[in-house]
């Protein structure tokens, strides 16, 4: 008997999540040295991982023999000193995709719907799918591509369980006003939640939407946060939501035990002190910005204005054409082709978005001289 007859009819029709190419396959394929090629495909933190959090790993993997705390209770003490928050708030996740997982495992199933904008996380989807719901898919049109908060509460029914939402979003960078936000969470009847992914929120952290309060009030919103991002913690997996106790209590019982090596629980807990890290990651990621803004605008090419870590770049012509050419030079991006003319890259350091900028540069004369 063939696997496809024994599996979940609804999972052969599953798409499969595709990650950004890692250094070494590219190294391989084209024969390229590693150490000369940047990865810019992943909004990883080109500034490695947050000291305080490394030194705390290192010293962690002395008892790597034993198994984690498996309540993860070290690091939920201190996400409640640092958000102001209670123990029975808070789940810890293997990175905050575990988190969209366990969301969607508790909350969605057959005959129920999550709503989500058309260009955001794919994993949104993917979890919606997995789980034999249907994912409703709210335009976000161009030039902005910003989430349609009206349209999103117009498609809301008796069979919606969740709604998606990140600010900035990802991979289009856009970001919705800190108000509206909170005029749309407290507008939502209450047997929807709000899932608000904030996995690139401590780069506009001043300005960000506090939910916190209205979650207080009771309303059921599910905060996710990752310690991939600004953090560096990216290898280690490890993300954390905050929502009302009932909510959190029913996610808890899909967690899977020992769901966090110990070695990212002790870097967490550290990396959540490295406040001069953090700082030093969001100042230089502003004038990364700056530097590819200033580029592309001196070639022609728009962009979705952005405070994230990465850049939707629009226009560039035939975008998988585009990864293949720049990964040659070495360069990896992450094309777009379902939005449309988009790559999305990564801020880099100043050298590694000038060397993206000169390749881009290489890629567009090339084509217009084809």
């Amino acid at each position: 008997m063939k696997a496809e007859e024994l599996a979940q009819p609804h999972l052969l029709k599953q798409p499969v999540y595709v990650t950004g190419k890692p250094i070494a396959y590219t190294a391989r394929e084209f024969g390229l040295d590693p150490k000369k090629i940047d990865k810019l495909a992943s909004n990883e933190n080109p500034y490695g991982p947050s000291p305080k959090g490394l030194e705390a790993a290192q010293k962690a993997l002395l008892e790597a023999n034993l198994y984690p705390d498996g309540g993860c209770y070290d690091l939920t003490s201190k996400i409640c000193e640092f958000r102001n928050v209670k123990r029975e708030q808070i789940i810890i996740g293997n990175g905050s995709n575990e988190l969209l997982d366990m969301i969607a495992q508790v909350f969605l199933g057959e005959n129920t719907e999550a709503i989500m904008g058309n260009h955001s996380f794919a994993v949104y989807k993917l979890a919606t799918l997995a789980m034999n719901a249907k994912p409703v898919e709210i335009d976000m049109p161009a030039p902005d591509y910003k989430h349609n908060l009206r349209a999103m509460k117009e498609a809301i029914n008796e069979r919606t369980r969740l709604v998606f939402l990140a600010n900035p979003n990802n991979p289009t960078g856009s970001e919705i006003d800190a108000q509206e936000i909170l005029d749309f969470a407290k507008s939502l009847p209450e047997h929807v939640i709000l899932v608000m992914d904030e996995a690139y929120t401590e780069f506009i952290e001043s300005e960000a939407p506090n939910l916190l309060p209205l979650i207080e009030k009771g309303l059921p919103i599910i905060c996710c946060r990752t310690f991939s991002k600004i953090y560096g913690l990216a290898g280690l997996r490890v993300g954390y939501a905050i929502s009302r106790p009932d909510i959190i209590s029913l996610i808890q019982r899909v967690r899977e035990p020992f769901n966090v090596n110990s070695i990212a629980q002790a870097a967490a807990i550290a990396a959540i002190d490295d406040t001069s890290f953090v700082e030093e990651v969001r100042e230089k990621n502003t004038q990364g910005l700056l530097q590819l803004e200033t580029g592309l605008n001196a070639m022609g090419l728009s962009y979705v204005p952005t405070r994230a870590n990465f850049i939707a770049v629009v226009g560039v012509v035939e975008p998988l054409k585009a990864f293949d050419y720049l990964q040659k030079k070495g360069t990896i991006v992450r094309p777009q082709p379902q939005i449309g003319n988009v790559i999305r890259v990564t801020v880099g350091t100043k050298e590694q978005n000038e060397r993206f900028l000169n390749n881009l540069k290489s890629y567009l004369i090339e084509k217009s001289d084809s």
